[in-house]
């Protein structure tokens, strides 16, 4: 495992700097990564969607926030689904900090950057997603409520996650 030192908050540099674990093996969230041969590709033609701005495989690029920029070499796929369950990757090192990759070593420069965490030392989370809690600007206001506020209720207030890892 490597230790890197990073902000705890990007535009406060008064609140000073964390450690991170760096390791082999690093979990990303699946909206991160866009499988242009895999059942997504196959709807879309192999396209990603207008302004997808991280990783498409597989061959794509992309920086993993305040860390490396990594290429996917292959895509490993669920037998029955065909959905992606581990992406194998490359790391330039020579990446870390921001700097760009040497285009001499054939990487194209990554169009987004995504959030990671490492596998080894993550801890098991529940998350609790909050959106609005009504459905309406003006509770009861509408005729579908009839004046009554609580049938305005947006019943997807909460989303509770399970099965989340977050960073040690």
């Amino acid at each position: 495992l490597e230790n890197l030192e990073i902000p705890r908050h990007p535009k406060i540099p008064e609140w000073g700097d964390r450690v991170v674990p760096f390791g082999k093996e690093l979990y990303i969230e699946r909206t991160d990564f866009f499988d242009a041969e895999g059942p997504e590709g196959e709807a879309s033609g192999g396209r990603p969607p207008r302004g997808f701005k991280r990783l498409v495989g597989p061959s794509g690029t992309v920086r993993l926030k305040y860390a490396y920029v990594i290429q996917v070499d292959d895509v490993v796929r669920d037998e029955g689904t065909g959905e992606p369950i581990e992406l194998v990757c490359t790391v330039f090192p020579e990446t870390r900090g921001g700097k760009k990759p040497d285009p001499e070593r054939g990487v194209s420069k990554p169009k987004g950057i995504v959030q990671w965490v490492e596998a080894a030392t993550s801890v098991p989370c529940t998350i609790r997603q909050y959106d609005r809690l009504f459905k309406e600007e003006e509770p009861g206001s509408s005729e579908a409520s009839g004046g009554d506020y609580l049938k305005d209720i947006n019943p997807d207030s909460l989303k509770i996650i399970e099965g989340a890892v977050t960073e040690p």
